[in-house]
Protein backbone atom coordinates (compact mmCIF):
# COMPACT_ATOMS: atom_id res chain seq x y z
CA UNK A 1 0.00 0.00 0.00
CA UNK A 2 1.38 3.49 -1.18
CA UNK A 3 2.31 5.42 2.44
CA UNK A 4 1.25 8.88 1.33
CA UNK A 5 -2.29 6.81 0.91
CA UNK A 6 -2.18 5.79 4.71
CA UNK A 7 -1.05 8.97 5.85
CA UNK A 8 -3.88 11.00 4.19
CA UNK A 9 -6.25 10.02 6.62
CA UNK A 10 -4.31 11.22 9.33
CA UNK A 11 -3.66 14.72 7.55
CA UNK A 12 -7.28 14.71 7.35
CA UNK A 13 -7.95 14.33 10.85
CA UNK A 14 -4.99 16.90 11.94
CA UNK A 15 -6.77 19.31 10.18
CA UNK A 16 -10.15 19.14 11.33
CA UNK A 17 -8.60 18.91 14.30
CA UNK A 18 -7.39 22.52 13.88
CA UNK A 19 -10.85 23.62 12.60
CA UNK A 20 -12.57 22.66 15.66
CA UNK A 21 -9.98 24.22 17.95
CA UNK A 22 -10.43 27.79 16.38
CA UNK A 23 -13.96 27.18 16.81
CA UNK A 24 -13.71 26.10 20.51
CA UNK A 25 -11.42 29.89 20.88
CA UNK A 26 -14.16 31.69 18.92
CA UNK A 27 -17.34 30.67 17.66
CA UNK A 28 -19.63 31.94 14.63
CA UNK A 29 -16.43 32.73 12.45
CA UNK A 30 -16.33 32.07 8.81
CA UNK A 31 -13.87 29.80 6.52
CA UNK A 32 -11.73 32.49 5.52
CA UNK A 33 -11.09 33.29 9.41
CA UNK A 34 -10.50 29.67 9.71
CA UNK A 35 -8.19 29.25 6.83
CA UNK A 36 -6.28 31.96 8.18
CA UNK A 37 -6.00 30.94 11.80
CA UNK A 38 -5.32 26.61 10.92
CA UNK A 39 -3.57 27.78 8.02
CA UNK A 40 -4.84 24.62 6.38
CA UNK A 41 -6.06 25.57 2.18
CA UNK A 42 -9.49 27.01 1.88
CA UNK A 43 -10.72 24.52 0.11
CA UNK A 44 -9.70 22.12 2.78
CA UNK A 45 -11.70 24.68 5.36
CA UNK A 46 -14.74 24.19 3.69
CA UNK A 47 -14.70 20.47 3.39
CA UNK A 48 -13.93 20.26 6.68
CA UNK A 49 -16.82 22.50 8.10
CA UNK A 50 -19.11 20.89 5.73
CA UNK A 51 -17.96 17.28 7.07
CA UNK A 52 -18.42 18.62 10.53
CA UNK A 53 -22.25 20.24 9.83
CA UNK A 54 -23.45 17.05 8.12
CA UNK A 55 -22.98 15.10 11.03
CA UNK A 56 -24.22 17.86 13.49
CA UNK A 57 -20.68 18.71 15.16
CA UNK A 58 -21.05 22.50 13.47
CA UNK A 59 -23.86 25.29 13.08
CA UNK A 60 -24.04 27.53 10.32
CA UNK A 61 -25.59 30.63 10.51
CA UNK A 62 -27.00 33.01 6.95
CA UNK A 63 -24.20 34.54 6.44
CA UNK A 64 -21.77 31.50 6.24
CA UNK A 65 -20.09 31.85 9.92
CA UNK A 66 -19.67 28.32 11.80
CA UNK A 67 -20.05 27.55 15.56
CA UNK A 68 -19.70 24.45 17.49
CA UNK A 69 -22.98 22.58 18.10
CA UNK A 70 -24.63 21.36 21.26
CA UNK A 71 -23.70 17.77 20.35
CA UNK A 72 -20.07 18.80 21.93
CA UNK A 73 -21.51 18.89 25.08
CA UNK A 74 -23.35 15.38 25.00
CA UNK A 75 -19.24 14.22 24.07
CA UNK A 76 -17.95 16.29 26.72
CA UNK A 77 -20.31 14.88 29.36
CA UNK A 78 -19.02 11.18 28.07
CA UNK A 79 -15.64 12.07 28.26
CA UNK A 80 -16.17 13.70 31.70
CA UNK A 81 -17.93 10.64 32.91
CA UNK A 82 -14.80 8.13 31.82
CA UNK A 83 -12.18 9.71 33.67
CA UNK A 84 -12.54 7.19 36.55
CA UNK A 85 -9.27 8.62 38.18
CA UNK A 86 -11.39 11.74 38.97
CA UNK A 87 -14.75 10.04 40.21
CA UNK A 88 -14.47 12.04 43.48
CA UNK A 89 -13.69 15.64 42.34
CA UNK A 90 -17.26 16.69 42.03
CA UNK A 91 -18.07 16.40 45.54
CA UNK A 92 -14.72 17.33 46.20
CA UNK A 93 -15.35 21.33 43.93
CA UNK A 94 -18.88 21.28 46.14
CA UNK A 95 -17.25 21.17 49.39
CA UNK A 96 -14.30 23.45 48.21
CA UNK A 97 -16.48 26.41 46.64
CA UNK A 98 -18.72 25.61 49.78
CA UNK A 99 -15.79 26.64 52.05
CA UNK A 100 -14.44 29.46 49.69
CA UNK A 101 -17.37 30.75 48.64
CA UNK A 102 -15.84 31.24 45.18
CA UNK A 103 -16.19 28.82 41.88
CA UNK A 104 -13.50 25.96 41.84
CA UNK A 105 -12.02 24.22 38.81
CA UNK A 106 -10.69 21.12 38.56
CA UNK A 107 -8.25 21.24 35.06
CA UNK A 108 -6.44 18.32 33.60
CA UNK A 109 -3.16 18.75 31.12
CA UNK A 110 -3.74 18.35 27.73
CA UNK A 111 -0.16 19.02 25.50
CA UNK A 112 0.30 22.66 26.02
CA UNK A 113 -3.37 23.69 27.77
CA UNK A 114 -5.21 22.62 30.70
CA UNK A 115 -8.61 21.79 30.10
CA UNK A 116 -11.10 22.41 32.57
CA UNK A 117 -13.60 18.53 33.22
CA UNK A 118 -15.03 19.76 36.40
CA UNK A 119 -15.93 22.92 37.90
CA UNK A 120 -18.75 24.02 41.27
CA UNK A 121 -20.10 27.34 40.99
CA UNK A 122 -19.95 29.59 43.80
CA UNK A 123 -21.14 33.44 44.27
CA UNK A 124 -21.64 36.21 42.47
CA UNK A 125 -19.79 36.01 38.81
CA UNK A 126 -20.79 34.25 35.77
CA UNK A 127 -18.22 35.87 33.66
CA UNK A 128 -15.36 33.28 34.24
CA UNK A 129 -14.18 32.39 30.90
CA UNK A 130 -13.36 28.46 32.00
CA UNK A 131 -16.17 25.93 32.00
CA UNK A 132 -16.03 22.17 31.95
CA UNK A 133 -14.75 21.47 28.41
CA UNK A 134 -12.92 25.07 27.83
CA UNK A 135 -9.51 25.55 27.71
CA UNK A 136 -6.28 28.18 29.13
CA UNK A 137 -2.97 28.05 27.61
CA UNK A 138 -0.14 27.27 29.61
CA UNK A 139 0.57 31.20 29.61
CA UNK A 140 -3.03 32.49 30.84
CA UNK A 141 -4.94 32.25 34.09
CA UNK A 142 -3.90 30.24 37.20
CA UNK A 143 -4.75 26.45 36.05
CA UNK A 144 -2.65 26.94 33.33
CA UNK A 145 0.22 29.03 34.98
CA UNK A 146 0.54 26.34 37.51
CA UNK A 147 0.73 23.68 35.44
CA UNK A 148 3.77 25.37 33.50
CA UNK A 149 5.31 25.72 36.34
CA UNK A 150 5.27 22.23 37.24
CA UNK A 151 5.97 20.94 33.75
CA UNK A 152 8.64 19.16 33.13
CA UNK A 153 11.60 21.02 31.60
CA UNK A 154 11.58 19.89 28.28
CA UNK A 155 7.86 21.10 28.09
CA UNK A 156 8.85 24.21 29.57
CA UNK A 157 11.73 25.24 26.99
CA UNK A 158 9.49 23.50 24.08
CA UNK A 159 6.18 25.89 25.29
CA UNK A 160 8.69 29.30 26.06
CA UNK A 161 10.38 28.66 22.64
CA UNK A 162 6.89 29.76 21.06
CA UNK A 163 7.05 33.32 22.85
CA UNK A 164 5.44 35.70 22.62
CA UNK A 165 1.88 34.65 22.82
CA UNK A 166 -1.64 36.08 22.07
CA UNK A 167 -2.79 37.68 25.08
CA UNK A 168 -6.51 38.02 26.22
CA UNK A 169 -5.41 42.03 27.73
CA UNK A 170 -2.77 43.55 28.38
CA UNK A 171 -2.67 41.78 31.89
CA UNK A 172 -1.71 38.37 30.11
CA UNK A 173 1.86 37.58 30.53
CA UNK A 174 2.98 36.57 27.46
CA UNK A 175 6.64 37.41 26.68
CA UNK A 176 9.19 34.32 27.91
CA UNK A 177 10.98 36.74 30.10
CA UNK A 178 7.52 37.32 32.51
CA UNK A 179 6.83 33.63 32.07
CA UNK A 180 10.15 32.77 33.43
CA UNK A 181 9.68 35.05 36.10
CA UNK A 182 6.19 34.24 36.88
CA UNK A 183 7.53 30.26 37.03
CA UNK A 184 10.16 31.36 39.65
CA UNK A 185 7.33 33.39 41.95
CA UNK A 186 4.90 30.25 41.54
CA UNK A 187 7.23 27.70 42.86
CA UNK A 188 8.64 30.04 45.46
CA UNK A 189 4.75 30.68 47.02
CA UNK A 190 3.32 26.93 46.16
CA UNK A 191 0.76 28.37 44.23
CA UNK A 192 -0.21 30.46 40.59
CA UNK A 193 -1.91 34.25 40.79
CA UNK A 194 -3.80 34.99 38.03
CA UNK A 195 -4.26 39.28 38.34
CA UNK A 196 -6.97 39.91 35.52
CA UNK A 197 -4.95 38.27 33.39
CA UNK A 198 -7.95 36.40 31.65
CA UNK A 199 -11.10 38.00 32.55
CA UNK A 200 -11.06 41.91 33.70
CA UNK A 201 -12.55 42.39 37.43
CA UNK A 202 -11.53 38.45 38.14
CA UNK A 203 -8.57 36.68 39.80
CA UNK A 204 -7.87 33.49 40.56
CA UNK A 205 -5.62 30.84 42.25
CA UNK A 206 -4.42 27.61 41.32
CA UNK A 207 -2.34 24.69 42.76
CA UNK A 208 -0.89 21.67 40.63
CA UNK A 209 -1.71 18.20 41.37
CA UNK A 210 0.95 16.14 41.88
CA UNK A 211 0.72 12.75 41.43
CA UNK A 212 2.56 9.21 42.32
CA UNK A 213 5.41 11.59 43.78
CA UNK A 214 6.04 13.26 40.61
CA UNK A 215 7.46 16.65 40.79
CA UNK A 216 5.32 17.10 37.36
CA UNK A 217 1.68 18.16 37.02
CA UNK A 218 -1.22 16.29 35.52
CA UNK A 219 -3.61 18.79 36.35
CA UNK A 220 -4.80 21.88 38.68
CA UNK A 221 -6.87 22.77 40.98
CA UNK A 222 -8.34 26.97 40.98
CA UNK A 223 -10.59 28.82 41.91
CA UNK A 224 -11.58 32.29 40.63
CA UNK A 225 -13.79 35.03 41.82
CA UNK A 226 -14.16 39.36 42.20
CA UNK A 227 -10.85 40.91 42.20
CA UNK A 228 -12.07 42.45 46.26
CA UNK A 229 -12.93 38.58 46.97
CA UNK A 230 -10.16 36.55 45.94
CA UNK A 231 -7.15 38.93 46.18
CA UNK A 232 -7.02 39.84 49.72
CA UNK A 233 -6.96 36.10 50.82
CA UNK A 234 -5.14 34.90 48.23
CA UNK A 235 -2.76 32.96 50.95
CA UNK A 236 -5.63 31.41 52.54
CA UNK A 237 -7.22 30.32 49.48
CA UNK A 238 -3.93 28.89 48.34
CA UNK A 239 -3.77 26.92 51.66
CA UNK A 240 -7.50 25.50 51.72
CA UNK A 241 -5.96 24.32 48.02
CA UNK A 242 -3.78 22.35 49.08
CA UNK A 243 -5.52 20.58 51.17
CA UNK A 244 -8.27 19.99 48.83
CA UNK A 245 -5.28 18.99 46.24
CA UNK A 246 -4.13 16.15 48.71
CA UNK A 247 -7.19 14.89 49.52
CA UNK A 248 -8.32 14.62 46.01
CA UNK A 249 -5.17 13.04 44.73
CA UNK A 250 -4.87 10.71 47.62
CA UNK A 251 -7.81 8.95 45.87
CA UNK A 252 -6.39 9.24 42.03
CA UNK A 253 -5.57 6.39 39.90
CA UNK A 254 -5.32 6.12 36.49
Amino acid sequence: MNRGTTQEPTRALAKAGKVVNALAEENDIGPVEITERCDIPRSSAYRILDGLANVGLVETSGDMSYSLSLDWLALADAARRSMTEWAGAPQLLRELTGETGVTSFLSVVDGEETVCVECARGHGVDALILRPGGTLPFHAGAAGRVALAYSAPEIVERYLAKAPFRGYNLNTLVTERALRADMEETHSRGYAFSDEDVTIGVCSVGVPLLADGSPYAVGSLSVGGFVDVVKPRRDEIAATLHTYANRLMAGWHR
